[in-house]
């Protein structure tokens, strides 16, 4: 029994029984021009990436945003509604520079082809997805993220493996846009962090002038025995700053939390704990925290150094409506159709 594919590009559907009448009912969806997938299979970036290669150059590879989520780096949480779905409504691939590339293949619905070139060390293929690496990735996303999103999205490909800090360093183009922001990025990422808000709250100390931190502090009994771990460390102090986060609410998670808090403060520890609110709103008090702890006399002006790198990035509602309009170059949606599901 002939088995029919789960995407087909339009003009090969014939081959495989399908007429062009099925590809307009109700049975099949239309991500891109000249692509069909069929909609008894979910949604998902990997199956989409794999219908959109049928209809792309061979040298098409996946990059920017598509291929930062296709690797699980941590991107702004505040994308606009466009990007933020599971499947974004627009895909964003690379095709090398040449006079034999058409200006018009930027205008293909559901997917913006950038006539960049991907350097050969750079492309990958991962379980048939035709992607640039993680670092190249970032070098792309350098473009449009301001310095804390990028912080961010660095430390996620150093803590999951994604990359190395010499592959990072490697993939550096001087010149290029984004150069500058991958610079700083790059002498501020730490793979340590285990979260998006774990890196947070270190940008939180790091640029209000708190450089003497340690992340994912290994804390052991006198026997040497691992007894504990913290977020953050102020070195020289008994003091940790943590970013807790709803999973913190998890009952398994807040008995182990209670655990540790005591044993904690039977040895002489202090664990501050801080939320995305305070972060938001408070910065100060959080560094005023640290002051304090350390011993260091009360500096006002110091926020100012989070601040200012705050309000550019996608954070702030300011920095995220910025972020907004730079992204939107690259929508090419898909026209509304008619139910995608059989009836």
């Amino acid at each position: 029994m002939h088995t029919v594919p789960s995407a087909l590009a339009t003009g090969a559907a014939a081959v495989h029984g399908v007429t062009r009448d099925q590809l307009r009912g109700p049975r099949w969806r239309s991500p891109a021009h000249g692509v069909h997938e069929r909609c008894e299979y979910p949604l998902d970036l990997r199956a989409r990436c794999l219908a959109l290669q049928l209809v792309l150059a061979d040298s098409a590879v996946f990059t920017h945003l598509t291929a930062g989520r296709l690797q699980g780096l941590w991107l702004p949480s505040a994308l606009p509604a466009a990007w933020a779905t599971s499947v974004p409504a627009s895909l964003i691939a690379s095709v090398p520079t040449s006079r034999h590339t058409a200006v018009s293949h930027q205008d293909r619905r559901g997917v913006y082809v950038r006539r960049c070139a991907v350097p050969a060390e750079h492309r990958r293929e991962v379980l048939g997805v035709r992607v640039a690496s993680t670092p190249w990735t970032l070098v792309e996303l350098a473009e449009d993220l301001t310095l804390v999103d990028l912080v961010v999205a660095m430390d996620s490909a150093l803590q999951l493996g994604r990359s190395s800090r010499r592959a990072l360093e490697s993939a550096e183009v001087r010149g290029r846009r984004g150069a500058r922001t991958y610079r700083q990025a790059l002498m501020l990422a730490d793979g340590r962090s285990e979260s998006a808000w774990e890196t947070v709250l270190r940008l939180v100390h790091v640029l209000g002038g708190i450089v003497d931190i340690e992340p994912q502090h290994q804390l052991r009994t006198e026997d040497g025995e691992p007894c504990a771990r913290g977020d953050l460390w102020l070195r020289g102090t008994r003091r940790w700053a943590e970013y807790d986060g709803s999973v913190h609410r998890d009952p398994a998670v807040h008995r182990r939390d209670l655990r540790r808090d005591k044993l904690l403060a039977r040895i002489g520890w202090e664990r501050y704990g801080y939320t995305a609110p305070e972060i938001h709103r408070e910065p100060h008090q959080i560094l005023a925290d640290a002051e304090t702890a350390l011993g260091l006399p009360h500096d006002p002006q110091r926020v100012e150094g989070w601040l200012v790198e705050y309000r550019r990035s996608s954070l702030s509602r300011p920095g995220a409506a910025r972020l907004a309009r730079r992204l939107a170059r690259f929508e090419r949606p898909a026209p509304r159709r008619r139910s995608a599901h059989p009836a």
